[in-house]
């Protein structure tokens, strides 16, 4: 028979032999960034390309366009709808600001004339609803309360006829009447 000392002690060596046993069997994985500076290839003669020569230009001739008649501006070119010709071609507009004030509605913004003259007209900016029918408008005007319009960009101000918020409604500017060189 065994002494109890002796039986406590191995029963005490099992548990530490399996306490090792499961630690062993433990697998620790730390991680590490490695950085390295990828090699470049040595630099290599570039071949010298001749360039080739190409196909003769092939020369072309119109004839004269038959038919009705046009004018062009003085900067050459075709007016073909002399109503609209120096609205279209030269004048653009630019940051438009919509904004309420005191209980009416307003807008300024830039009107950038591109011909190589002062030019004079009337234009209106529209604003339509979802239905595109026209809910407000304001006659568009300079600081000296008309439309004419020298060489560069010119501010321009409206003040907005409307019985809704127009601030966030599409708008379009409008031609009223013929813009032509003064």
């Amino acid at each position: 028979m065994m002494c109890r000392p002796f039986r406590s002690i191995l029963a005490l060596g099992a548990v530490l032999l399996i306490t090792v046993l499961l630690l062993a069997g433990c697998v620790q994985q730390d991680a590490w960034l490695s950085y390295s500076v990828p090699e470049t290839p040595p630099p290599s003669p570039t071949t010298i390309h001749t360039p080739a020569p190409t196909w003769e230009p092939m020369i072309l001739t119109v004839d004269p366009i038959q038919g009705e008649s046009f004018y062009t501006d003085r900067k050459g070119i075709p007016i073909l709808d002399k109503d609209t010709h120096y609205f279209t071609y030269y004048l653009s507009f630019s940051d438009l600001r919509i904004y309420e004030e005191d209980g009416f509605t307003y807008m300024d913004g830039d009107c950038t004339n591109s011909f190589d003259g002062t030019l004079a007209g009337e234009a209106r900016i529209c604003f339509y609803d979802e239905n595109k029918k026209l809910v407000g408008y304001g006659d568009i005007h300079t600081a000296e309360g008309d439309m004419t319009l020298p060489v560069g960009t010119t501010r321009i101000y409206a003040e907005i006829l409307s019985e809704v918020d127009v601030q966030h409604l599409d708008c379009m500017v409008e031609q009223i009447s013929a813009f032509y060189p003064v």
